[in-house]
């Protein structure tokens, strides 16, 4: 049987016919998940930092708080006042009711001597002028801790300001619970998630 001259002119234009459309398609398809993949990673690395943005405001108010909370104790007593352990212990008891994250509370004279303290551990009588924290306040009249273990071997850290009055300085310092921080921390982690998982 002779065989049609025009089989392969058939091949090649249906070949054409299939090829040619597909191209495009491909390049159109190839394009649209390039840019879908990348708005997506933008779109998320724009969220993770909003939320950590987010968090980091989140964390300094609530120690400018609890610094606000201590600035207040040491325009309104004085270090007689507070060196008292009667006065001491109430005035703690009034920090507690504004915030529970309050551990202990201290009151040091400028050479670093704890006269005063109320809280759950025997720190009274102890020096601290070696201390990181102490040599930092003094300096700077402002002070956070990074977390660390000190006298009581417990993780804390704390909140301290260096007050001068009549030629004297002397400084408050408060430890604040990790375990309430982390859980607040945790708890502002938890809710951003939610939000940007219902936005996406």
């Amino acid at each position: 049987m002779k065989q049609n001259p025009y089989e392969g002119l058939k091949k090649v234009i249906l070949a054409s016919m299939i090829l040619l459309p597909l191209v495009p398609f491909v390049s159109v398809l190839g394009s649209g998940y390039y840019y879908f993949t990348d708005s997506l990673q933008n779109n998320t690395i724009a969220s993770i930092q909003r939320i950590v943005h987010d968090h980091r405001q989140m964390i300094e108010s609530f120690l400018m708080e609890r610094k606000a909370d201590l600035e207040f104790i040491l325009n309104t007593f004085t270090y007689e006042d507070l060196s008292r352990p009667d006065q001491l212990k109430r005035t703690f008891g009034n920090l507690q009711k504004g915030s529970s994250a309050f551990v202990d509370l201290g009151i040091f004279d400028e050479n670093g001597l704890h006269v005063a303290y109320h809280g759950p551990y025997q720190l009274s009588g102890k020096v601290y002028d070696q201390a990181p924290w102490f040599k930092a306040v003094v300096k700077n009249g402002f002070y956070i801790s990074d977390v660390f273990l000190g006298y009581r071997e417990v993780p804390h850290f704390v909140i301290a300001i260096a007050k001068i009055n009549q030629g004297r300085q002397w400084v408050i310092r408060a430890t604040i619970d990790s375990q309430i921080f982390d859980d607040l921390v945790k708890w502002e982690w938890s809710l951003s998630w939610q939000g940007w998982a219902t936005l996406s």
